[in-house]
């Protein structure tokens, strides 16, 4: 699917332009803020080829997409109506935590790239100097300088025109206002000390610097939405061109700069003062904890919450202690644990797709790694953790500094280069040792591979062929031509299979079996088992018998579009089962008031191991007494 087929189905199922409010990207993310969130089809996003994930999380809906996420972007952007998009706040009600990271999201996101790039400038600049391939002495070195240190001492501007648009405001005003705040004098008197403060109207006005400062402006550009939008509905059409600019800076400007930014300056610096603190009393057990949760905080957007700090301890210090060194050791230890995956499995697809995403993920891009493989395979997962979590210790107890703002990835080494310090050589052992670490637990602890893949692909929607299981009981190995039966898991009316209103089924894609109407909301276990696939909405299941038997179980159809709504599952995935326990249940009633088809396909799934699969000629199956099927080895 090219990127364009691929843009107009993601919006087609987020519910069309209307539905969306904002849209913007991050380094491997889309994301949007909607109108409604229910009109959002997340399963069928998630099946679109290109896809990683979709999730919606602190107020926002988020398509993981990977290194194609710009180009894509673009595309979404061309289809996008701009009289649809970027109207500010949606009308769906959101609670303080996410409208929070909402904000910090939506606001840091579009200038990550200038940020990053000149932290990675600072990184080889460093590195340059510490092998004498430039004198920090030269014109060189300064010019350089003065572009790396740019995005960081100006970055007032940089969020001023993305705080604009995600409090849907004029960014020529918001720009404007953070020139107010970094106006030349004002500095010289705040780096002078000369001038405390100046009065106007007889409040006083503190001259405080605020280069590279980041609440100060967005509290600013908050209250400037406020002003101007309570402006525009006072002043006349005909005059608004010239009274609205001119009253908006003159009523926000001195208000900012009396009252909200230095308000915002001592935010920042009690944030910084707090997460200082923390590692200073309590390194290495911070460390730990912020180095191994770090993926679950990154995955729920959370780590936006630590961008204040992090810059307000630059611009106090010059370095940063947390968020960068935490997902530094964090992002290694994905890059490590998915490594161990590339050299411990056997499955062709899986050791290319492990490869193809520990490369990005080395370079500090983890969604695909996360998404794709370590969170897929889950032990890799813990694996990465418990990796992060060592790094982190180590970092928290040398208290390993980062220098510039930059992708924690490989090409962030230099950035841990402080002169006459072993920072570095501290940083590169907690790197090593998380990469290291989750690569050799995940040897260890090993992992399932996905013998169920395909039949959930089926359940979600995909074609696929059907699964074969290789593991077959001792039962089969004494007895192989004995035929197997199979009992019914559900109570109801049986049809054929070929008269289910899906293509998938009835064409047999999944596998042979029949469907049942049922008259019960219970799926029982039909033989004894083990589960092998779920769903995160609980609609289907799919179980295999010690006899080697893969069976999927599909409750009706289309109620993957319920959301679990109904539905109870009352198994868990690897969990072992007998004859007549209850796997699954689902409220007959609500599916019929949901106006959702009741006929459940029941398909074995891994057909091509036998000769046959032979369906009753029944109309009626007892859960667990009716023999549905016959199989033929």
């Amino acid at each position: 699917m090219g990127n364009k087929k691929l843009a107009e189905a993601i919006i087609k199922e987020m519910g069309g332009n209307g539905n969306i409010h904002q849209s913007w990207h991050c380094i491997t993310r889309l994301r949007f803020n909607v109108e409604n969130k229910d009109k959002i089809n997340i399963d069928k996003i998630k099946l679109l080829e290109g896809v990683l994930g979709a999730q919606y999380k602190s107020g926002q809906f988020q398509v993981i997409i990977g290194s194609n996420v710009a180009d894509l972007y673009a595309e979404v952007n061309k289809l996008l109506d701009e009289k649809t998009v970027n109207k500010g706040t949606p009308k769906q009600k959101l609670n303080v935590v996410e409208y929070v990271f909402d904000v910090i999201s939506g606001i840091f996101t579009p200038v990550l790239p200038a940020i990053v790039g000149g932290g990675l400038l600072k990184g080889i600049l460093a590195l340059l100097v510490t092998f004498n391939l430039l004198s920090d002495k030269g014109s060189n070195y300064e010019i350089l300088t003065f572009i790396s240190d740019a995005p960081f001492h100006f970055l007032p501007f940089l969020l001023a025109f993305s705080a604009a648009r995600k409090f849907n405001t004029d960014s020529s005003l918001a720009i404007a206002l953070a020139g107010v705040l970094m106006y030349p004098q004002i500095m010289t008197y705040a780096n002078s000390g000369e001038v405390i403060s100046l009065k106007f109207l007889g409040l006083p006005i503190p001259m405080n610097s605020y280069a590279s400062s980041v609440i100060p402006i967005i509290l600013g550009v908050l209250l400037l939405s406020y002003v101007y939008k309570q402006l525009d509905k006072i002043i006349p059409k005909s005059l608004r061109i010239i009274f609205l600019p001119v009253l908006s800076l003159v009523i926000t400007a001195p208000l900012t700069l009396g009252l909200i930014a230095p308000l915002g300056r001592y935010v920042g610096i009690y944030l910084d003062t707090f997460f200082t603190g923390l590692f200073s009393v309590a390194g290495p057990i911070a460390g730990l904890l912020l180095g191994g949760l770090m993926p679950l905080i990154v995955i729920t957007g959370m780590h936006y919450a630590f961008f204040p700090g992090a810059f307000a301890a630059f611009d106090k210090y010059g370095y940063d202690i947390m968020l960068l060194p935490m997902n530094l050791v964090a992002n290694l230890a994905q890059a490590g644990a998915t490594l161990g995956v590339f050299i411990k499995t056997k499955d062709k697809k899986m050791k290319q797709l492990s490869i193809s995403t520990f490369i990005p993920a080395v370079f500090g891009i983890t969604e695909p790694t996360i998404y794709g493989v370590t969170m897929k395979l889950k032990k890799p997962f813990y694996a990465s953790l418990v990796g992060g979590a060592v790094g982190g210790a180590i970092f928290g107890f040398f208290a390993v500094k980062a220098t510039a703002f930059t992708v924690p990835g490989i090409m962030a080494i230099p950035t841990y280069i402080i002169k006459d310090t072993n920072n570095l050589l501290y940083a590169s052992i907690g790197v090593a040792s998380s990469f290291l670490v989750a690569m050799i637990v995940t040897l260890l602890l090993g992992f399932k591979e996905e013998t169920a893949k395909a039949t959930e692909e089926i359940v979600e929607g995909k074609n696929a062929k059907p699964v074969i299981d290789d593991n077959v009981s001792n039962a089969i190995k004494e007895n192989p031509n004995a035929p197997i039966d199979v009992s019914s898991p559900l109570t109801g009316k049986v049809i054929p299979l070929k008269e289910v209103p899906d293509s998938t089924f009835s064409k047999e894609l999944v596998g042979k079996g029949v469907a049942i109407i049922p008259e019960e909301g219970i799926v029982y276990a039909p033989f004894p088992g083990k589960v092998i696939m779920s769903t995160p909405t609980n609609h289907a299941i799919g179980i295999v018998s010690d006899d080697g038997v893969e069976l999927l179980i599909h409750v009706g159809l289309e109620t993957v579009s319920l959301n679990g709504k109904g539905f109870k599952l009352l198994v868990r995935e690897g969990e072992e089962f007998h004859v007549g326990d209850k796997l699954l249940s689902f409220d007959i009633e609500l599916l019929k008031q949901e106006d959702v088809s009741l006929i459940s396909p029941i398909v074995v799934t891994n057909i091509a191991q036998y000769l046959d699969v032979i369906s009753t000629n029944d109309q009626q199956a007892k859960a667990c007494e009716s023999k549905l099927f016959m199989l033929i080895r």
